[in-house]
């Protein structure tokens, strides 16, 4: 959905997925005009995106938990990101996945995603 249309994939592992910011984004323009900055709605649906096509499959988003948005990503500082995600323990939880988005070495958020096909 927001592949090749706010972001390019550069690399993807079962475990964590880099990608290359499209400042030119529309998305960019709306949010917000002068000072753009990455909608922390896109950021769940990037991380969405990316867990599925570590699965190889399409994912929904059930639930959002957790999240805590620690640093903005603005498009004229932060060109990549990588997205680090994991099934936390109890595996009794088996479509909850933590996910913690990063610039480098520093984290710009983190949450918890329930993901459903």
């Amino acid at each position: 959905m927001l592949k090749d249309y706010l972001y390019t994939l550069q690399l993807i592992s079962a475990t964590s997925a880099r990608v290359r910011l499209l400042p030119e984004s529309p998305i960019y323009e709306a949010h917000f005009k002068g000072m753009p900055v990455t909608p922390g709605a896109c950021l769940i649906q990037m991380a969405c995106e990316l867990v599925g096509a570590s699965l190889g499959r399409t994912l929904d988003v059930e639930e959002a938990s957790d999240i805590r948005f620690v640093h903005p990503v603005l498009p004229s500082e932060i060109t990549e990101l990588e997205f680090q995600y994991s099934r936390p323990l109890p595996a009794d939880q088996p479509d909850v996945w933590s996910v913690h988005i990063l610039a480098g070495d520093t984290l710009c958020a983190r949450m918890k995603l329930t993901l459903k096909p």
